[in-house]
């Protein structure tokens, strides 16, 4: 069974004000970890498997950047897998995953026996970083019972010190089965069930699936192995009904949430999704939230001080004066660090100039940092072209590109964004970090313009959806 990788770059909501609105914005599939963009991760991941063909799916306004990144990553490909695992750019204005892979993909009405009718795909996220190859998931999917026509794939917090609040989890409910696999039987976001005051679980769940059992720490991992089956079964419609069904046109998860319910919600047995849990012990990340990007990027700092602890020492020992780089540093391109400066536990971009005397610890700072003398970081992550005038101090800070920190200030735990003249009114320079956090589900809240791979948004069951046919 061969597999289409579809990989969806959303908007990123939970990375501002890396990803903020205007010119400094930065894509989340281009965001960089240990100085390399997200979306290279998963494309050196498919080239593992390989897959048939592998599409990438992003808005207008990130065509320009995302493609020269793409192409870039082509040219270094092998002329083989080029011509096997085809690479494919599409824009796409449509607001759910759902509906773009409809779009991208349509079905064919009028010949349910059409090859492309037949296409298997799988889901992924532009922000996943995982040791575990695909051939594995690959594999547990088609060891699975012939009943399912899916697979998700679900995984657990790999790091310790990200809190649970920056965490997007839901109440996953699944059973598992006597040959060993698990079924996804239901999803509900814990939003619903805060606000319902408790979950709701079925009789004909528990008719069908006695040993049900529910998690709150599992979390999603967006990846999805889509039979083309799938398509076929969403409410049980046929092909001449289901193209221009609204069911089709909703995101991949509630698709997911709702296939998943066919194994239990009818007296005859339907079709099922599969479930899988990545073990404790694999490492899979997504860097979808700051805390998570910022402990990805230290992940990468540890193991680069293990294999080449001796790497940034050498002009230390011949210029005593020169800058002094942690083993636990990443350096990027034709950046220029200035004397007695000391950086460590620190992601440095390319073309970023630090001045002399500046003291930087557990810090991310991308391409064109500009940072003059005097001036310390610790634990804070730096935009794109970011200038930082001398003597300022900044802890647990986040900066938006573009912005100038003035001389002599000093802040903690802020987040600091540019301001439109409209804003000005406001009085604001800066937020601290629970009223970004409430700007920021405003901002979703209201905003219709592109879709975002995070959601997840419960609802109510129809009235009919438990007939019992």
């Amino acid at each position: 069974m061969e597999f289409n990788a579809v990989i969806f770059c959303g908007d990123g909501h939970d990375l501002v004000p890396l990803t903020s609105p205007g010119e400094s914005r930065i894509s989340k599939a281009l965001l960089p970890v240990a100085n390399k963009p997200l979306v290279e991760y998963v494309l050196n991941w498919c080239d593992q498997a390989p897959f048939k063909s592998v599409t990438i799916v992003t808005s207008m306004k990130d065509e320009k950047s995302i493609s020269e990144v793409v192409n870039k990553y082509e040219n270094g490909r092998d002329t083989e897998l080029r011509n096997s695992s085809p690479i494919k750019l599409v824009t796409s204005e449509l607001t759910s995953t759902g509906a773009i892979l409809n779009d991208i993909f349509p079905l064919n009405e009028d010949n349910i026996n059409d090859p492309a009718n037949k296409k298997n795909f799988l889901i992924l996220p532009c922000d996943f970083i995982t040791d575990v190859p695909p051939q594995v998931l690959i594999e547990v999917y088609r060891g699975n019972s012939d009943e399912n026509i899916g697979l998700s794939l679900f995984y657990n917090n790999t790091f310790e010190n990200v809190d649970k609040k920056a965490l997007k989890s839901n109440y996953t409910v699944y059973s598992n089965q006597e040959n060993g696999n698990m079924v996804l039987l239901d999803m509900y976001s814990k939003d619903f069930v805060t606000i319902d005051k408790f979950l709701k679980i079925r009789t004909q769940l528990l008719w069908r699936y006695p040993q049900t059992l529910i998690s709150t720490k599992l979390l999603d991992s967006f990846i999805f192995f889509m039979s083309w089956k799938c398509r076929m079964n969403i409410n049980n419609k046929t092909i001449s009904t289901i193209n221009n069904d609204v069911q089709l046109k909703r995101p991949i998860n509630k698709i997911k949430r709702d296939l998943s319910r066919n194994s239990w919600k009818h007296s005859n047995c339907k079709s099922t999704i599969g479930m899988f849990a990545l073990p404790e012990g694999s490492l899979f990340v997504r860097c979808n939230n700051l805390p998570v990007y910022m402990e990805m990027n230290r992940y990468y700092l540890k193991d680069n001080a293990k294999t080449n602890p001796n790497k940034h020492n050498n002009n230390s020992k011949e210029n005593k004066n020169a800058a002094t780089i942690g083993s636990d540093c990443i350096i990027g391109l034709n950046s220029e660090l200035g004397e007695l400066t000391n950086v460590k536990r620190s992601v440095i971009g390319n073309n970023v100039v630090i001045g002399k005397k500046c003291r930087i610890s557990g810090c991310i700072l991308l391409d064109g940092v500009n940072i003059e003398n005097d001036v310390q970081l610790e634990n804070c992550i730096i935009g794109k072209d970011v200038k930082m005038e001398s003597k300022c101090r900044l802890v647990n800070c986040n900066v938006e590109g573009l912005y100038t920190v003035g001389k002599n200030v000093n802040l903690k735990g802020e987040t600091l964004k540019n301001i439109s003249l409209d804003e000005l009114s406001d009085g604001a320079l800066y937020t601290s970090e629970e009223s970004e956090a409430s700007s920021e589900l405003e901002s979703d809240e209201g905003d219709s313009s592109g879709y975002d791979d995070e959601g997840f948004e419960e609802e109510e069951y129809e009235d009919d959806i438990f007939n019992r046919v």
